[in-house]
Formats: C-alpha cells, structure tokens, sequence
C-alpha cells in the first residue's frame, strides 16, 4: 500500500478565521485608510491586486486578531454595505477618529449591562460600523445574574437606545446608499 507523504493542507489559512469579512467600495484605497487612522488596521503588502483598469481587485488588512479582505465596486453593481462589530481599547477614542474621518454618528457611546460599552457609526463608504469596548466581566451564565441586570431601569433604558438609534441608521444608511446610487 502506498505511504501518502504529501504535507497537510490547513483547512484556514495562518491568521485568518473560518469566517472573513468583505468590504466592496467605491475606494478602497480610502476605506483602508480610514480604517487605518480610525482602528489601528494595518494592509498587509503583499495581498494588493489590482485589474488592467486600476481597479483595486483583493487587499487585505489586519484589524486586531481580524483579517478583512476588500475590493472596489464597479460601475453598475448595486450597493454592498458591510456590518462590522469591532472590538477597541478605547472606545471614546475610536469613536471620536472615526467622526472627525466623515462618519456620522448612528448610536452614541452606551454602556449596557453584559459589561460593554457600545457605539455605531455610518462610515463614509455606507457600512454600518458597531464600535465595543468590553469594561466588565459579567458571567453570562449566571442566569439571576442575568436577570438582575437586564431588568434594571438603566439596562432596559440602554436597550430601547441602541434598538431606536439602529432602527434610524439603518434608515439614513438607506437614504445614503440610495441617493450614491442616483449620482
């Protein structure tokens, strides 16, 4: 019988997940940047290609443990946001870069009960942005714990919050996408 020495092939490459995000833009030039200066991510060189048109085909960046792979949008296609959960040291900062880089402001810093502090932006490009720094171990599988601490005022306050403010985002993110498309 014949011994099979080929070498394995890992199912996910080395520092990606078995999940990746895609962004398409209309720069992605621009949204690198962006999320360069507002999180910290760093394009990883070698992952660039781009078509005979110029066209930026696949780039790839790291943002924290994340790898989130991006191309430009073509004349034509119809609008592809992105909804991105990203996990900051510092929250106020992250949030504050990211307006002063032309996002809007969808959901204002909040702490919530599970022990995070959560915020949402709508970026330049139209994606949908949750912005999390975690403050607090809370076990979740305490379930009185559980209960004690979402069925406070302030917790179901924070709640219906974050729930209204996404409902109005979505809803401007609409407006957004839909008045690119016209142009």
């Amino acid at each position: 019988m014949p011994h099979n020495t080929a070498p394995t092939i890992k199912l996910v490459p080395d520092s990606y997940t078995a999940v990746t995000p895609w962004i398409i833009t209309s720069s992605t030039d621009k949204m690198i940047d962006f999320l360069a200066v507002a999180f910290g991510a760093e394009e990883i060189p070698s992952r660039r290609i781009k078509n005979k048109d110029g066209l930026i085909i696949h780039a790839v960046v790291k943002l924290g443990d994340a790898m989130l792979v991006l191309f430009d949008s073509r004349a034509g296609w119809g609008p592809t946001p992105a909804f991105l959960n990203i996990y900051v040291e510092n929250i106020e900062k992250a949030y504050q870069k990211a307006l002063e880089l032309g996002a809007t402001s969808v959901t204002k810093i909040t702490p919530l009960w599970f022990g995070e502090k959560v915020c949402r932006i709508l970026d330049p490009f139209g994606n949908l942005l949750w912005i999390n720094q975690r403050i607090e171990e809370v076990n979740l599988t305490d379930l009185e714990l559980v209960r004690q601490r979402s069925s406070t005022p302030e917790a179901i306050k924070s709640i219906a919050y974050i729930q209204q403010s996404l409902d109005e985002g979505l809803k401007r993110q609409k407006r957004f996408l839909d008045d690119k498309a016209t142009r």
